[in-house]
């Protein structure tokens, strides 16, 4: 199996400025995102939140600090998601194109794939190829394996981003009292500094919802593919 291992492009801090007496910054962990992924892939190649070290800051406002904890774990859902539909599509091709070499079912793949490039399949199309596949018994242990475990985590995954949606929304339309609020509750000399993590914070999930229809789209595409791959 070849697990997909990509840099974030920017870490997602959300800072409290100094020189804030308490704050400090935390790192979110897979298990602040979900806890049924944690005890899926925690701690594996797939735990893309770890990798990504999305950190969040404290500023002791309670306020504030739940605005950018949940921002930080809306972000750390689109993260895990985009990594695990990644991960699972480079494989599943991988898996796919392989089986053009059966002669068994060459004539079903060229029916399926209307004969494209095994490069250029779909998702789609390569799980329609591994799905004859497993029909005819050519798939192997390691094949079905990595299958059956995918489907269990892209089916928790789905929730998860759903929520980072749901929440990205609630989240945005807090930015303007949230700014607005900033000098009452950390005085002149701190106000300015959370403003600007504040904003930094809604440009980032601003684009959640948007992005997150995408996502949510792929998953489902996954799910409802390895659904009738494994169903036998």
């Amino acid at each position: 199996m070849k697990t997909v291992i990509r840099t974030v492009a920017f870490i997602f801090v959300l800072v409290s400025m100094a020189p804030a007496l308490h704050a400090q910054d935390r790192m979110l962990t897979l298990a602040d995102v979900s806890t049924t992924l944690a005890d899926l892939i925690g701690g594996t190649e797939l735990d893309f939140v770890m990798a990504a070290e999305i950190m969040y800051g404290v500023t002791r406002n309670r306020t504030y600090d739940d605005f950018f904890r949940d921002s930080a774990i809306a972000y750390g859902g689109m993260v895990i998601g985009q990594g695990l539909v990644d991960d699972a599509t480079e494989n599943l091709k991988g898996y796919a194109r392989d089986k053009a070499a059966i002669a068994e079912l060459e004539a079903q793949i060229q029916e399926i794939t209307g004969g494209a490039d095994p490069e250029e399949w779909t998702t789609e199309q390569s799980l329609a190829v591994l799905k004859t596949a497993e029909a005819q018994d050519q798939l192997s242990d390691e094949e079905r394996a990595y299958m059956i475990k995918t489907a269990a985590n892209i089916v928790a995954t789905i929730p998860v981003v759903e929520a980072s949606v749901s929440s990205s929304a609630d989240l945005v339309e807090q930015v303007p009292d949230l700014v607005k609020g900033a000098r009452g509750a950390f005085g002149i000399r701190r106000a300015g500094g959370v403003v600007r993590n504040v904003q930094r914070s809604g440009d980032r999930i601003s684009e959640i919802p948007s992005r997150g229809a995408g996502l949510i789209e792929s998953l489902i595409v996954l799910r409802e593919g390895l659904s009738l791959v494994n169903a036998d």
